[in-house]
């Protein structure tokens, strides 16, 4: 059975050349072209501070899918959001919570997929000497990875570096930021936006492929594209006591357009908890 999508065109509403790490996914599962809509996406948040993002990372992404899909009256949306801080599950390690939205207009249906990573070289830190400098440059992959720079103070949102990627410009930065620092301290920040930061680049990769595999997914009832995974049960019995862990014991499988459903058990086979993971066994 073909691709629902063959011969379509997707259009992704983006300002950092997503299509690079999305394209290549849609197009080898779904037959279909992924036409990048460039727009000033940054008047809706900036991972810098200058504008602040209003409401939550998903309420964002859909705003932007929404955006393009409206302004060029297309079937297809798609866009993306990420958000960078501790990750939720191991402590003291940052991670990349990426999230793609895709609207089906044609269909009426909008399915969102998110993916959270370790693979991301977010870190920040206040430095006062070259040296400091070049010890977070090389543990942020610079120069693959661009950095952003500022004084040490956030009054004047206007003295910023931005996408910094040689040492030349690195150590100019640097020099102008301290001057206008009160302290002769420098901000300095790994740049996030995805042409410049090819790990994030790379996870939003991981999630196109994600998204791409549940549009490819035909609902077994009404066969609308999308079928997959929309949450979880948890209760996974103890081996020992037979009491319920936070363990997932089920996932459950449904339509992003009608409300067939499926439980299935857990895609690992695992039946029972280990003792380790009880409240009563391990409390």
């Amino acid at each position: 059975m073909g691709s629902p999508y063959s011969g379509s065109c997707i259009i992704l509403t983006t300002k950092h050349g997503k299509s690079v790490a999305i394209a290549p996914p849609f197009w080898a599962k779904l037959s279909v072209g992924v036409l990048e809509y460039l727009v000033d996406t940054d008047v809706l948040g900036t991972f810098s501070g200058e504008v602040a993002r209003a409401g939550s990372a998903l309420a964002c992404v859909q705003r932007k899918c929404a955006w393009g899909v409206e302004q060029l009256g297309v079937e297809y949306g798609l866009a993306s959001e990420g958000s960078f801080g501790p990750h939720p599950f191991i402590p003291f390690l940052p991670c990349d919570h990426e999230i793609l939205y895709f609207i089906d207009r044609k269909r009426n249906f909008h399915l969102h997929l998110s993916h959270i990573s370790e693979k991301t070289n977010y870190q920040m830190q206040v430095l006062a000497s070259m040296a400091e400098l070049q010890q977070f440059a090389q543990a942020a992959q610079f120069p693959s990875h661009a950095l952003i720079l500022r004084p040490n103070h956030r009054q004047n949102k206007h003295l910023l570096f931005k996408g910094i990627q040689t040492a030349d410009a690195l150590e100019a930065a640097f020099k102008e930021a301290q001057k206008h620092s009160p302290n002769g301290t420098v901000w300095v920040e790994t740049d996030m936006r995805a042409h410049l930061n090819p790990s994030r680049m790379s996870v939003i990769g991981e999630l196109a492929e994600k998204m791409a595999q549940r549009l490819a997914t035909p609902c077994p009832k009404c066969q609308t594209p999308g079928w997959g995974e929309v949450r979880v049960e948890t209760g996974l019995a103890c081996r020992w006591c037979g009491s319920e862990t936070e363990l997932v014991k089920a996932e459950i499988f449904g339509c992003t357009k009608c409300d067939y459903e499926v439980r299935v058990g857990r895609a690992d086979g695992l039946r029972e908890a280990d003792p380790g993971n009880c409240p009563y066994c391990n409390p």
